[in-house]
């Protein structure tokens, strides 16, 4: 039964989390109980490391150094303390808070080291620098990735009073403003048209023709009783049809001037391109080629921005 219970205190033990451990550790070296001090760190260490932060790594070592050389076992303590440098070489022991036999056993292990430290040194500090810039280079990636190159063009307000659309092209709104400009390009025609047709074939005043028979040999004006009115009434209703497509014409010409004020957009952006996939800021060759801005032609006086 006696190994049995051996064997499950041992496996406890493994089991207990390395920072109680740790802390045990502590406690047993803050009350100058070394031996048990390097009974508990020990296994902490050797044969692999259980804990979790190189600070406390760095302290295990510490105090296992200092509890081996106060229990005479100076070619422990220097051990641990080599390992201590290995970590961390700029540390070094307070001649005013830390036992005096301490700080010069340690000195002397920093002398008879001192080569080996200031490589570990160069050594650390060069791995310092590379992670640093790995890290950077990683960062300035991940920024680029995110980035997204817009162009705006900046849109003036007076353009809104245009008709034909012109406000819409303007604000980016292409369609509609196709079906403003074809809308009243076609109701503007038709008055146009109605006016010239009316002006030309009837000029200003339409002509009557009278349908009375003709009585030969008379002197004595009559009146005409049966006048024919289809050339004025077909005048009358090219005047209609003019009107109502000039009522009509400028009433889309309002409505789109209305929209126009409304959708206004002081800038609008051109060209937007979402960063590629994959986090690569750089996009290939045929598709920078693709991304160069389009031909554009623009009126700064009013603030007209054309792409095609």
């Amino acid at each position: 039964m006696a190994w049995l219970c051996a064997i499950v205190a041992t496996t406890l033990a493994l089991a207990a989390p390395s920072s109680e451990e740790l802390e045990r550790g502590k406690t047993a070296f803050g009350r100058a109980e070394y031996a048990r001090a390097i009974v508990i760190l020990r296994p902490l260490l050797y044969p692999d490391i259980r804990l979790d932060s190189e600070s406390d790594v760095v302290q295990a070592h510490r105090m296992l150094g200092v509890a081996h050389l106060f229990e005479n076992q100076p070619d422990n303590a220097r051990r641990e303390f080599r390992r201590l440098l290995e970590l961390r070489p700029e540390y070094r022991f307070d001649p005013l808070t830390d036992p005096a036999r301490v700080v010069e056993f340690f000195n002397g292990v920093v002398k008879e080291e001192e080569s080996e430290i200031a490589a570990l040194a160069s050594a650390r500090k060069k791995r310092d620098q590379e992670l640093a810039t790995r890290v950077q280079r990683e960062a300035d990636e991940r920024c680029a990735a995110r980035v997204r190159t817009i162009t705006v063009a900046k849109n003036s307000y007076p353009p809104n009073f245009i008709p034909f659309g012109w406000g819409q092209f303007q604000n980016g709104q292409r369609g509609k403003a196709w079906g403003f400009l074809g809308t009243e390009v076609g109701l503007g025609a038709i008055s146009v048209g109605a006016l010239a047709v009316n002006f030309t074939v009837f000029g200003v005043n339409p002509r009557r023709r009278c349908l009375d028979p003709m009585v030969e040999n008379t002197t004595v004006p009559r009146a005409c009783m049966n006048i024919d009115h289809s050339e004025e009434d077909l005048a009358r209703n090219l005047t209609r049809v003019q009107v109502v497509s000039g009522v009509l014409f400028f009433a889309v010409a309002a409505w789109g001037v209305l929209d126009a004020i409304h959708n206004f957009r002081p800038t609008i952006p051109l060209d937007a391109e979402p960063p590629p996939a994959g986090g690569d800021a750089s996009p290939p060759k045929n598709q920078r080629a693709e991304a160069r801005p389009r031909p554009s032609a623009s009126l700064s006086r009013l603030g007209l921005q054309w792409t095609f």
